[in-house]
Formats: C-alpha cells, sequence, structure tokens
C-alpha cells in the first residue's frame, strides 16, 4: 500500500475505532490495491448464539473499517456443516432420532422441526434471517458442498504429501503423540454415514478407508470429491490458502499458545506456502444472570433474534462496536436494558454535538466514529446537525401501559407534543415501542410493570382522604389537559388543611388507578392518562355513602 494510505491514521482521528486499527494492520500486510478477503465461521451444531454473533460482528466492523479506506472487501461466512454431529443439545425435539444419527455429519442429520433438508439447514436458515436487519451481508460457504464437489482435493492431497511435517508440528503441543499410522484425514462413511473411519493412502488422489462401525469399504478419488475431509487444525489454514483471507478473528479457546491459530500459522507457512490472516482474540459474551460460557449443547441460549426482540438493530450493533474484542461482557434483559438504551441516546447526543476544539472533541469523535460502525447502513453523523427524536425507553415503557400497549396512541402523543416531525422519527417510535413493550410484559421486574384498572372500583375513603380526592378530581376535570409541569403545584396543596401528606395519600390514589399501593411517579401517570380517564377511576368512590 502507498505511503499515504499508511499514514492516514494519522491524519484522519476520526477513524480512531479498534476496527480501524485492525483495518491499516491488514492494509500493511498486502499489497496495494489487492482485494481483501476477511472470513469468519462457525459449525451449525446447534442453535447459533449471540456469543457466536460476536465473530461476524467483528468481521463485519473490520469490513467496513477497509472500505471506509477505500479496499474492496470480500466477506466469506463458512459454514461447517461438514463436521461431526456430536452431542444432542437439550430442547430440541425428536432427541431420539437425532441420538440416532449421532457421529454423523450435521449436513446429513434430519431436520428434527421438518422444516429443511437438514439439521444444518435449520439453523444455517434462523442465523442467517437474523443478520438482514443488522445490515450484515456476507457471501456464505458451505464447507459441505465445498469438500463434496473436490474443491479442496489439491489441499488434502498437499496435506498426505506433508504427514510426517503436519504430526510434528501439531505433537508440539500434544501431551500424547500422535500415532505412526496417523494420516491427516477425516470423514463419513458413504454407507452409514459415520465417522469411525481408518484410513490408507499409497500415494496419488485415491484414499481408501475401511469404516470401523459398518465394515464398508471403499476408494475415494479426492477430485471427484466425496465424504473426506482434513480434521480442523489443518482445514483452518488449508482454507486460509485456497481464499486468500487476509483477516479473520477468533475466539479466546482458539487463541491460547498452542491452540488452533498458533498452529494454524505454522502449518499455513510450511505445508502451503502461505500467511496466516491478520487475527484479533475476541472474548466471550455472557448472559446476565447465567454463569459459564454460552453453550448451544445446554438447550438454553439467546439467540440473535431474542436480541432483536429488545435492542434496536443499530442499539445491539452499538453495544459490541462499544467493547473491544478482548474484553468479556453481558447481554442483560432486566433492568439493565434501561441503561443500555440511556447510554446509546446520550451517545448519539453527544455524537451530533458541534465540534469546538476542546477536549471533549475527541470524545464526540469516537461517539460519531462507533454509531457510524453501528449503523445496519452505515450513517454517518454530521456535526452540529439535529439530534433525531427516539423516546426514551423508561418514560416509553410507562406511556405504553398507560395506553394499556397501543403503539398508535404513543405515536400520537409524541406527535401532538411536538416531539416527533418527521417519518423517520415516527418509525423509529414504532420500533423502540415495539421492543420496549415486549421487554415490559416478558423481562420487566414485576414491581416495574403495571396496568390501568379498565373499571373504577369503590373504596372507602374517610372525610381527609375524600377532600384530597375531591380536590385533585376537580382538577383533573376543569383541566383535562393539564401538563405535568402545572400539575404539581396542585398536587402540593392537596392535602392542606387535613391530616393527610402525599406520602399517605398516595397508596390510596394508585390503589384506585392501578391496583397497588405504588407505581410510577404519580404526576407523570396522571397526565399521561389524562384528567378525563384519570377522575374517571375516583370518582365512584367519592359518590360512594360512608
Amino acid at each position: 500500500m502507498s505511503e499515504n494510505q499508511k499514514n492516514s491514521s494519522a491524519r484522519d482521528p476520526y477513524f480512531s475505532h479498534w476496527a480501524d486499527q485492525a483495518a491499516f494492520r491488514t492494509l500493511r500486510s498486502v499489497e496495494e490495491g489487492s482485494l481483501i478477503t476477511v472470513a469468519a465461521g462457525i459449525t451449525p451444531s446447534g442453535v447459533v448464539h449471540v456469543g457466536n454473533f460476536r465473530e461476524v460482528i467483528t468481521v463485519d466492523l473490520v469490513a467496513r473499517a477497509l472500505r471506509a479506506q477505500g479496499s474492496e472487501v470480500r466477506f466469506i461466512y463458512s459454514w461447517d456443516d461438514f463436521d461431526v454431529f456430536r452431542k444432542v443439545p437439550l430442547g430440541l425435539p425428536r432427541p431420539e432420532m437425532l441420538s440416532e444419527n449421532l457421529r454423523r455429519s450435521v449436513v446429513d442429520v434430519p431436520d428434527p422441526y421438518g422444516e429443511h433438508d437438514s439439521y444444518a439447514s435449520h439453523f444455517v436458515a434462523l442465523f442467517e434471517g437474523s443478520l438482514e436487519p443488522l445490515g450484515i451481508v456476507p457471501e456464505f460457504i458451505r464447507q459441505s458442498k465445498r469438500y463434496r464437489a473436490g474443491d479442496y482435493a489439491a489441499g488434502i492431497r498437499r496435506a498426505l504429501e506433508s504427514t510426517d511435517l503436519l504430526r510434528e508440528i501439531l505433537d508440539t503441543h500434544r501431551s500424547q503423540p500422535l500415532p505412526d499410522d496417523w494420516l491427516p484425514l477425516a470423514g463419513f462413511c458413504d454407507e452409514c454415514g459415520r465417522d469411525e473411519i481408518t484410513f490408507k493412502w499409497s500415494g496419488d488422489w485415491i484414499v481408501e478407508y475401511t469404516c470401523r462401525s459398518c465394515h464398508h469399504e471403499a476408494r475415494v478419488d479426492l477430485r471427484e470429491g466425496g465424504n473426506v475431509k482434513l480434521p480442523w487444525r489443518i482445514d483452518w489454514p488449508m482454507r486460509w490458502s485456497v481464499e486468500g483471507v487476509v483477516f479473520e478473528p477468533g475466539g479466546k479457546d482458539h487463541s491460547s499458545a498452542g491452540g488452533s491459530y498458533d498452529t494454524g500459522t505454522i502449518i499455513v507457512d510450511r505445508v502451503y506456502n502461505g500467511v496466516a490472516p491478520q487475527y484479533i482474540s475476541y472474548d466471550f459474551v455472557r448472559i446476565k444472570g447465567k454463569g459459564g460460557k454460552i453453550s448451544s449443547s445446554s438447550g438454553d441460549v439467546v439467540t440473535v433474534s431474542d436480541c432483536l426482540e429488545i435492542y434496536e438493530p443499530i442499539v445491539l450493533r452499538w453495544i459490541f462496536a462499544s467493547q473491544r474484542p478482548g474484553s468479556e461482557f453481558q447481554i442483560s434483559f432486566d433492568l439493565d436494558v434501561l441503561k443500555l438504551y440511556e447510554d446509546f441516546d446520550r451517545a448519539y447526543r453527544l455524537a451530533h454535538e458541534p465540534e469546538d476544539g476542546s477536549k471533549a472533541d475527541k470524545k464526540r469523535q469516537i461517539a460519531r466514529r462507533t454509531l457510524e460502525l453501528a449503523s445496519p447502513q452505515g450513517h454517518r453523523i454530521v456535526p452540529g446537525t439535529p439530534v433525531p427524536f427516539a423516546p426514551p425507553l423508561r418514560a416509553l415503557s410507562m406511556l405504553l401501559q398507560a395506553y394499556d400497549g397501543d403503539i398508535d396512541r404513543v405515536v400520537e402523543h409524541y406527535k401532538r407534543s411536538g416531539e416527533i416531525q418527521s417519518e423517520d422519527e415516527e418509525e423509529v417510535c414504532r420500533a423502540r415501542s415495539v421492543r420496549c413493550l415486549h421487554w415490559t410484559r416478558t423481562y420487566a421486574p414485576e414491581e416495574f410493570r403495571f396496568q390501568i384498572r379498565p373499571e373504577a372500583v369503590v373504596r372507602s375513603v374517610d372525610s381527609d382522604q375524600r377532600v384530597a380526592l375531591s380536590r385533585l378530581v376537580e382538577v383533573l376535570r376543569s383541566e383535562p389537559e393539564i401538563s405535568e409541569k402545572d400539575l404539581i403545584p396542585h398536587m402540593q396543596k392537596l392535602c392542606e388543611g387535613t391530616d393527610l401528606t402525599l406520602k399517605t395519600l398516595c397508596p390510596l390514589v394508585y390503589d384506585l388507578l392501578l391496583g397497588r399501593d405504588r407505581g410510577p411517579k404519580l404526576t407523570t401517570l396522571l397526565t399521561t392518562l389524562g384528567g378525563k380517564r384519570a377522575a374517571s377511576l375516583f370518582e365512584l368512590s367519592l359518590d360512594a355513602k360512608d
């Protein structure tokens, strides 16, 4: 690459995100003008969860950073669907059928849901569909098709020709050395489909095998493809060389000393005459309240689709983009959701602030760059432009509950207040409202939820309560559209001349409104409901005989 490209990061402080830094390292490793191939991948051995998502979002962010530097980028995502089905995840239908298919390739296991052509295809389709709203559009590669088409015949033969070298490399990091008759091969029996196979190779393109499960014997011409493949530690570097991958991250389980990346860097160099890609190790993502690493086999996982029911696409992307890959963090579904949205909204406001030459400009630039990378469409924020309206989640939750989940009424509320001023802002409000309502009904703590009484109930009120409640009804009837600011002085005078205080009166008011003795801020609740509806829930108790 040119010196201008190499030094561009020093001239433009905007490109200071960790993805930009990874992009600059990647560009320095290749010839100027080269096609940049970045890669990610996983085995669809069960539900592809949000922890797995960290790899694909890491690659997507770096791919975007590379494109921002003018590079042509090829983003490939490999489905390692030619791997062994080793364990039946908990909670799947037809577990007995799945157990009968253990030790077969995941692409040859039937779909227990009966919706796709295989077990692998079912989980592939779910994950690929969840990436679409996030603006992540890789070139998906099914490795089962590549192997069975013979695309990797040369790579397999090269490994076989280097068997002694590969054994030497792998034994360096093994407690037990590989046996003398070991061959760098794996695969599945053409007859029973299982992977319990003993291989023989006498040179050239023909591999022979005997199945230890059903005793089937066969000869395979590598050039014609079939059910023969390379083991993972050799398969990974082989594909680096075939695809010309120059950037690919890996989980910390692959990144330890002697791990898959370490051995891969040696194998791609000494066996395939290639170069290992630039690399980032990423840490685990955990689900708050659930200990340990997320595992598909546990049957209790959180998917990207689950997260998108709570988090807007830009917010979910922003959560990952805001974390350095090497940091472990949690995805939350409890009250932390409110804080995450508040943090996002704060960053969004900061990104729109004009620069003034102060130290705060750096924070503004970081916020803008992170949000551009977080945007599914890659929208760039111009300093000093107005901040588009998005309803704060805490207030939105209260409003949605006060309006019995009617999103149209919520939108009209913000239109009347003048806060929604464009179709884009209305779309954002609706999208956030759908997620907020789902969060409130599904995940919010019980004390956070409430429901307005559909009909008034009668409560016995004493003389002081009658005085205070009558004053409140009078205000609400005379000024049904009163603002919260204007209601507060009236609330402060409700208990004058009685032995009550607002603290002792409020449980009665909440009971008449919600059927409980506490709830959201009372002035906010009353003004949201509107004076007419709120007053109607008090009047029956005032009309009742003592």
